[in-house]
């Protein structure tokens, strides 16, 4: 690279290429190192997934590119614009994902590996400064008045930050409307089914709803998992209270997950696995030891539990039943239909219905479910809303790490179920025909008659600056939800809804 001596402005214009040219150059070089995660980390980007067979060689040879351009001093300035550019781009996508996307991605490797997302923000935006001035630096001519700019060079350069940002912008857009439209299917909806009424702060979003009773609902906490909190129904008084567990001070727990059904209260961790069970009002929970290990736990009649597991001879996913004070358990192969892995594709949510006695299980993958007794006999399947039958699943392999993965191109037809009644209730991200694009602020619930197995009705659960929906249950005419940070109560004048 010829350097300009003599004069400051040349030292900062040539400092700010050596600069570009290194973090190119690391950029670059890095990514192709680890060339098969930085593939399945564009893959699971909710705005690049798309374009991420061409993104994961166009990225790496851009930055190669420019480093070539800014050694060279008659492309110095061709080299300085599109670091502008492409640094612009970057920035525009890390603004994205973290105020509008659905969920924040992996790092690419590299420097943001060692930086946090907020980090990588402001490097970026200091990268953004640092090209902008020595470009500028860089055009000016001593003859021109004032600023020894022409016009032609500020427009070019507000060209180069618009147009990157735009590009990202309807990247981001494009992306969105690909996954979750789906035009092949027309819902009914019921005009204000549920109306919000109370609104209670958590001040935190690690909270699940664990049961509703009579008089209270209850919630566990994922980061605090011994911690209860209970509200009345009303969700104007709240107390908080700590699940006392018997000889588990050895035990080293992962995934603690509580279940409260009447007068009863449930911990369980599948990993271990261990159930730990006790009374609701005394918060004294005694052992159980299941001999096998579990990722759902769901209770059904006193002293029977169903559970998923994973088999170990097929490595897939299956159903069990488990009583309580017996050694043995018996496993289902038959329920869950395979259609890709056994794992994945077989992924859903296990729940009981208190009124007719019977279990549910929604695939979350495909328009699929079924109701059994508790006994698992008697099975019946219905379908849901949407035309999806057949799962369309996005798994990246990491074959050097041995990691499987969902990305983001993972079609899902059920976010979360709730059932109360006769109905099962499912929360969709699905647009169907005739459906203007969902806002933030409410969420679809379709509706399905378990006594006929069809599709019923849907309706809209409003939560206005509050999002995303993070659980739901349904008592009679009362619907909870938690979203970001707060629960929320809805009631409904239609006890058949």
């Amino acid at each position: 690279m010829e350097l300009k001596t003599g004069n400051s402005k040349g030292w900062f214009v040539n400092g700010s290429c050596c600069f570009f040219i290194l973090l190119w150059v690391y950029a670059a070089t890095a990514k192709l190192l680890d060339y098969e995660s930085f593939s399945v980390q564009l893959g699971q980007s909710p705005l690049l997934s798309a374009y991420a067979g061409v993104l994961v060689w166009l990225v790496p040879l851009s930055e190669y590119l420019l480093s070539l351009l800014l050694l060279v001093s008659k492309t110095r300035k061709v080299g300085l614009f599109g670091s502008l550019s492409l640094m612009t781009a970057f920035t525009t996508y890390i603004v994205i994902i973290l105020n509008f996307a659905d969920f924040v991605p992996c790092s690419c490797g590299g420097i943001l590996e060692a930086l946090g997302w907020t980090e990588h923000l402001i490097f970026n935006g200091v990268c953004v400064l640092l090209a902008a001035t020595a470009f500028l630096v860089d055009s000016q001519k001593p003859k021109i008045a004032t600023t020894g700019l022409q016009h032609s060079v500020i427009l070019r350069l507000s060209a180069g930050f618009l147009g990157s940002t735009i590009l990202v912008i309807v990247l981001f857009l494009t992306s969105e409307e690909q996954i979750h439209r789906n035009n092949a299917f027309v819902r009914r909806y019921i005009p204000h089914a549920f109306s919000l009424e109370q609104d209670f702060d958590l001040g935190v979003n690690s909270f699940y709803i664990a049961g509703i009773t009579t008089d209270s609902i209850y919630l566990g906490n994922t980061t605090s998992p011994f911690m209860l909190l209970s509200l009345d129904l009303k969700l104007s008084d709240s107390s908080i209270t700590f699940l006392k567990l018997k000889d588990a001070g050895s035990i080293k727990f992962r995934s603690l997950r509580a279940i409260v059904k009447d007068s009863i209260v449930v911990l369980s961790d599948g990993s271990v696995p261990v159930i730990f069970k006790g009374n609701l009002h005394s918060r004294r929970l005694e052992p159980i030891n299941p001999p096998f290990y579990f990722s759902k736990l769901q209770t059904t009649v006193p002293n029977w539990y169903a559970f998923t597991t994973r088999q170990a001879v097929t490595n897939e996913n299956e159903l069990g039943l488990y009583r309580v004070n017996t050694s043995g358990f018996k496993l289902y192969p038959d329920l869950l239909k395979r259609q890709v892995d056994g794992i994945f594709d077989v992924e859903g949510f296990l729940t009981f219905n208190e009124k007719l006695q019977k279990l549910i299980y929604v695939y979350r993958y495909r328009n699929e479910y079924f109701v059994t007794d508790p006994l698992f006999n008697h099975l019946r399947t219905g379908k849901l809303i949407d035309t999806i039958s057949k799962v369309q699943l996005d798994i990246d392999t990491l074959s050097t790490k041995g990691q499987r993965k969902l990305g983001p191109n993972s079609i899902s037809v059920a976010h979360h179920i709730a059932t109360s009644g006769t109905y099962l209730y499912v929360h969709s991200k699905r647009l169907g025909n005739y459906e203007e694009e969902l806002k933030k602020d409410r969420s679809i619930i379709d509706a399905y008659d378990l006594n006929r197995l069809n599709y019923a009705h849907s309706f809209y659960l409003q939560h206005p600056g509050m999002y995303p929906l993070i659980d739901l249950a349904i008592r009679d005419t009362q619907a909870f939800s938690i979203c970001g940070t707060h629960l929320l109560k809805y009631t409904t004048l239609k006890p058949d809804l």
